[in-house]
């Protein structure tokens, strides 16, 4: 069993990658409406105000901004502890990190490239793509720096980094297929699948994979 988590930067394919290689490797696969959809059986419908625009000052330290974060961190480990998931973005590298049954992916692409290929999808020219760039990679650090103080864009914190700048998208998941391969990692204690979860929590993201997977 393992658990793969995927950080992108806009325009480089990675939510499609991310979803492929689920298909690929016959696991589940676990994005944004996912967790989304088990906060709000929680009661807690603030997630996509808090990680899609910067926050204003007074917000990060909300009890409800700094309850949803949690929910958010303890609803990656459930939905991590059923093991054979890739789990797309919301800091999931930073809650599983160091796990010997986790890869921590991060996929990157040259910044003329990522211009282009939004350029094209939208319909703007590469300067407008440029700038929407700039303002998305901004509010994704400025996320995980503000609630798990890190970098997200540092390199280092990743077990593989995937540049699709000329890279297919069977290419890369052939690239990520390879890492999984070598689990579990040596040195590594702690595993995703022993994560002690809620009951409920656990409940809860059964009954709601279980949901998609119907409707798929």
């Amino acid at each position: 069993m393992a658990v793969i988590t995927i950080s992108r930067q806009l325009g480089t394919h990675g939510a499609r990658i991310a979803r492929t290689l689920a298909g690929e490797l016959g696991y589940e696969f676990a994005d944004k409406s996912l967790i989304n959809a088990v906060i709000r059986q929680y009661g807690l419908t603030r997630l996509s105000l808090i990680y899609d625009r910067k926050p204003r000052l007074r917000e990060l330290f909300d009890q409800d901004s700094t309850t949803t974060i949690d929910m958010m961190n303890q609803t990656i480990a459930a939905i991590a502890a059923r093991g054979d998931v890739v789990i797309l973005g919301r800091g999931g590298y930073r809650v599983l990190a160091g796990m010997a049954d986790v890869v921590n992916v991060f996929i990157t692409a040259s910044s003329p490239v990522r211009a282009r290929r939004i350029g094209k999808r939208d319909h703007i020219d590469t300067d407008e793509a440029a700038e929407l760039l700039k303002a998305d990679d901004a509010i994704r650090a400025r996320f995980v720096r503000l609630f798990y103080a890190a970098d997200w864009a540092d390199t280092s914190a990743y077990d593989l980094v995937v540049d699709t700048s000329d890279c297919s998208d069977a290419d890369a998941v052939a690239q990520i297929v390879a890492a999984v391969r070598t689990l579990p990692r040596t040195g590594a204690s702690a595993r995703a699948a022993n994560l002690s979860i809620d009951p409920v929590l656990a409940e809860t993201v059964d009954a709601t994979m279980a949901r998609r997977a119907a409707k798929a």
